[in-house]
């Protein structure tokens, strides 16, 4: 799963997102990082954009996802129906976390 920051956005992006389970638990991951952030699904890139004020996130908050992410980005990278399971369970670790 690609996953980006710049000040005042985040992106994550992978066709796995295409998953509607998935993809929910996503956003739902979005909104916990950033309330205030307006979330915006992309059906053409596969990827969920979050836009907000730069000075609405913490960045050490995103730091401390990173070793989560990368534990999460095996299971998606690749992904196989039968790892849907996995792949929701890392993410609900993540939204554990935040």
């Amino acid at each position: 799963m690609e996953w980006r920051y710049y000040p005042g956005k985040f992106r994550f992006r992978d066709k796995v997102l295409r998953d509607n389970d998935i993809r929910s638990a996503v956003v739902q991951v979005a909104a916990a990082i950033c309330p205030s952030a307006k979330i915006e699904w992309n059906e053409a890139t596969s990827g969920i954009l979050a836009t907000f004020a730069p000075d609405a996130l913490d960045i050490e908050k995103l730091k401390a996802l990173l070793p989560l992410l990368k534990e999460l980005e095996p299971k998606v990278r690749f992904y196989a129906p039968q790892k849907k399971a996995a792949v929701l369970e890392g993410i609900q670790k993540i939204r554990a976390a935040v």
